[in-house]
């Protein structure tokens, strides 16, 4: 049996390392965040992971770049995020842009599916 692993800090590494010049939080974003940021957290799944990635910024047009580059790096190397097992890495929905009702500014995200060992 393979033991269940949190997957939002190897996937905040991943992104860390592939998209350093963006900050990128698990869960929760802080207020004193400086913008554009990225936030990945946990939105479940049975028998794989489902990631929600949320990109914030000061404009909806790079809230969405953000996101999508995120989207497109996770899909591209998502088999190299160490301390996860990932065989199959793909968006379940497109960009969705928002606006964040604490901060009133706009924001972008959508689901990615990981089929992982560890989920």
């Amino acid at each position: 049996m393979i033991d269940y692993v949190d997957p939002v800090p190897p996937v905040l590494k991943f992104f860390g390392l592939y998209m350093p010049d963006v900050p990128t939080y698990g869960n929760s974003i802080p207020a004193t965040a400086k913008l554009p940021v990225l936030l990945v957290r946990n939105a479940g799944g049975s028998d794989y992971t489902r990631l929600q990635l949320l990109a914030r910024a000061d404009s909806p047009v790079q809230a969405t770049q953000v996101l999508i580059r995120a989207m497109n790096t996770l899909e591209r190397y998502a088999g190299n995020i160490h301390g996860l097992d990932v065989t199959w890495c793909q968006h379940e929905s497109s960009p969705i842009t928002d606006t964040d009702e604490d901060t009133n500014k706009p924001e972008s995200w959508c689901y990615m599916k990981l089929d992982n060992l560890e989920a």
